[in-house]
């Protein structure tokens, strides 16, 4: 699952969004749309995390820009992870709406206070998201690493104000 090949082809979604021609066209909206607080479980290492994210708007149609920093602890190590993360949300669904995706950031792992190191941290994502009454919405997501260092799966859920 985890090779040099998978984050090439992560990008290439990414690199179609930002040539469609909303782009071109000038309708991006990247702004700061809100924040959140994120929280779940990963396995390998077997950890609880916790993080905040930001909401920073679409910059091509329904594509959107959420990067954030999570902690995690747990499994003999602390990590903690910041990563810049493209949606691509089908908007044509009522309620839930899902999103897939995928970022790239970075991974600090200090396992036990010894031999810490930061690396190169790549994941895809999944998810769907709905609308709440108090203007916040809720989200449930999966993730898989696709690289060495990272969790190889993570399953969270978060909230976002508007």
């Amino acid at each position: 699952m985890k090779s040099r090949y998978a984050a090439p082809l992560l990008l290439l979604p990414i690199l179609a969004a930002l040539s469609s021609p909303a782009m071109a066209q000038g309708t991006a909206h990247i702004a700061f749309r809100g924040w959140g607080v994120r929280a779940g479980l990963s396995n390998n290492p077997d950890q609880v995390y916790a993080g905040f994210h930001w909401d920073l708007g679409e910059f091509a149609r329904n594509v959107r820009f959420r990067p954030y920093v999570e902690v995690g602890f747990g499994d003999h190590v602390t990590t903690l992870q910041a990563m810049g993360e493209v949606h691509y949300i089908f908007s044509k669904v009522q309620v839930w709406k899902p999103f897939v995706g995928g970022g790239a950031g970075l991974i600090y792992a200090d396992p036990d206070h010894a031999n810490s190191e930061t690396n190169l941290s790549i994941m895809g994502v999944g998810g769907v998201e709905t609308k709440l009454k108090s203007a916040t919405s809720f989200f449930i997501e999966g993730k898989v690493g696709l690289t060495n260092d990272d969790p190889d799966f993570k399953a969270g859920v978060g909230w976002t104000w508007k």
